[in-house]
């Protein structure tokens, strides 16, 4: 085969799956390669030239010999701004058809680079801009004013390494813009800092569809104010207490087409007024709430509620008067740490349209999961015997794909697998447990029904002693369609020959090893236990 003739469509969709530094290897394999990587806008974006500062005179040598069309500049402004630096940057202006940069350094360089090349970055279309602060830090008399009028994306990183709180630096307007995406992060006292101002202010964002932010007390008065009718996607990754309990019916108003919602921990007015001024929401995140008014279920119908992710990790505590929710168009769910209130009782969560499902640090013994039987993607743990729903297992006829994590009392889980002979792809994931356990049982199983099993996976999570006996492992034979399999970290007993899989192309056996002994008494005493 010719490499260097295949279509662009082809070689677009190959290079899509490298990293970085795989591309610039690819990009000196030939000319068509490179041609692709650099002339193809869905590729060259990727591909940055870094642009230091501090470094001109090479700089100044190399642009001229570099045939490529960088789309992407990365500006490291680590010296001041100077005649040097203009002129090297006003070459790779020239040569490139740059239209995403990145803009990195302390604000007054950074200032000095944007103002000293306005007609450039007002053309621009996407600007990275990363601000570093120190404690030295002069004061500004006045704010800076920026129009980006063609600029539709914009993100923004403000790392503060000092103590003391800095005005307004800059205001930008975005006449344009579609996607703002705003990160704040302190190096100092943390509760001091970490809810500080932006060192910018934004305005003219009403075409803005995409908003990523951490919220703070007093910026965002005046861009909230303004009704966003395109806003479709909104992402709060951090909010003050005092933002939090502000009026949300009224926030929520001004974007009545929100389609996507993410938020790093929630109270019950936020998801109560989302519910009464949003109602299309396809998909929506929760990371970390504390939902104990009983209004839970009342909040959550959303009526075109495709995607939902509910992960306690930070705080996931959820009462609700009601002790039944059903989730009609939800084909994507994820239900991880939720803490059910004491008093509540039994929950019950309906999904019968659920395609994909997450299942994971439950309290099994009050929750109940009643769904269809459309699961093609399952992820949970079982770690004994758990009452998800009545004959849950054996309604998953259409599973393709299942994570199982597991503990050594998921032994009891293997006479169920009979119910699950369709999954293609398989994950086995062993929890820590310090005396380890033997995995022989559920091994077996595995090999006598899932006979369509294509990828096998079996992780031995920390490196404990996990145990497979020899004869149990002979039987990956039968699964003849098998073209993965992945053992890592366990320990296969009583081996006695040799086991050919000739029909497997890709096998990867990590950390394991052999022995010809029976397990030790540590590992049969816990047999005993699972057993009994």
């Amino acid at each position: 085969m010719d490499w260097a003739s295949l279509p662009l469509e082809v070689l677009e969709a190959i290079f899509r799956q490298l990293n970085f530094k795989d591309l610039l290897r690819c990009a000196l394999v030939c000319r068509s390669w490179n041609r692709a990587l650099f002339e193809c806008p869905s590729l060259a974006h990727r591909v940055v030239f870094l642009f230091d500062a501090a470094h001109t005179d090479q700089l100044r040598q190399l642009i001229p010999m570099s045939e490529r069309n960088y789309r992407q500049l990365a500006i490291g402004l680590t010296v001041p701004w100077n005649e040097d630096i203009k002129d090297c940057f006003d070459q790779a202006v020239q040569q490139w058809n740059l239209r995403f940069v990145s803009l990195v350094g302390e604000p007054d360089k950074v200032s000095d680079c944007l103002l000293s090349n306005m007609p450039f970055f007002g053309a621009l279309t996407e600007l990275n801009l990363e601000f570093t602060l120190t404690r030295a830090w002069p004061e500004w008399t006045e704010i800076q004013k920026v129009e980006l009028s063609q600029l539709r994306k914009m993100h923004y990183l403000q790392v503060y390494t000092g103590a003391n709180q800095m005005n307004t630096l800059y205001h930008f307007v975005l006449p344009k813009v579609e996607q703002v995406s705003l990160v704040l992060d302190s190096l100092a006292n943390e509760e001091a800092m970490y809810w500080e101002d932006p060192l910018i202010e934004l305005s003219g964002c009403e075409l803005l569809r995409s908003l990523e932010v951490d919220l703070n007390g007093t910026m965002w008065e005046q861009f909230f104010a303004i009704h966003k009718p395109y806003m479709e996607r909104l992402v709060i990754r951090r909010a003050i207490d005092e933002y939090q309990n502000r009026d949300w019916d009224l926030e929520f108003s001004k974007m009545p087409n929100l389609r996507y919602v993410e938020f790093t921990f929630v109270n019950n007015e936020m998801l109560a007024s989302l519910n009464r001024k949003c109602r299309k929401i396809e998909k929506l995140l929760i990371n970390g709430f504390c939902l104990d008014d009983g209004n839970f279920s009342s909040s959550m119908q959303f009526p075109l509620l495709k995607s939902l992710h509910m992960d306690g990790w930070l705080n996931g505590s959820l009462f609700s008067n009601e002790l039944s929710l059903t989730l009609d168009k939800t084909e994507d769910l994820v239900w991880k740490y939720v803490e059910l209130a004491p008093a509540q009782g039994a929950f019950t969560l309906v999904s019968p349209n659920v395609k994909r499902l997450t299942l994971r640090g439950c309290e099994y013994a009050r929750f109940e999961l009643d769904i269809g039987n459309r699961l093609e993607s399952l992820d949970m743990d079982y770690y004994g015997t758990q009452l998800v729903a009545p004959n849950f297992l054996n309604r998953l006829g259409h599973l393709k794909h299942l994570v199982l994590h597991i503990s050594g009392r998921s032994a009891l889980l293997a006479p169920k697998l009979c119910h699950l002979r369709h999954v293609k792809r398989l994950e086995v994931v062993c929890c820590t447990e310090s005396y380890g356990y033997d995995c022989s049982a559920l091994f077996e199983s595995i090999c006598n029904n899932l006979t369509e099993l294509e990828e096998f996976i079996l992780r031995n999570e920390h490196e404990n002693p996990l145990m497979l006996d020899y004869k149990r492992y002979r039987k990956l034979c039968q699964l003849t369609q098998l073209k993965v399999l992945n053992l890592q970290y366990i320990t296969i007993y009583n081996v006695t020959g040799t086991t050919e899989l000739k029909h497997v192309p890709h096998l990867n056996v990590w950390g394991c090893s052999t022995s010809t002994a029976e397990c030790d008494a540590p590992f049969r005493s816990s047999l005993m236990e699972v057993e009994s």
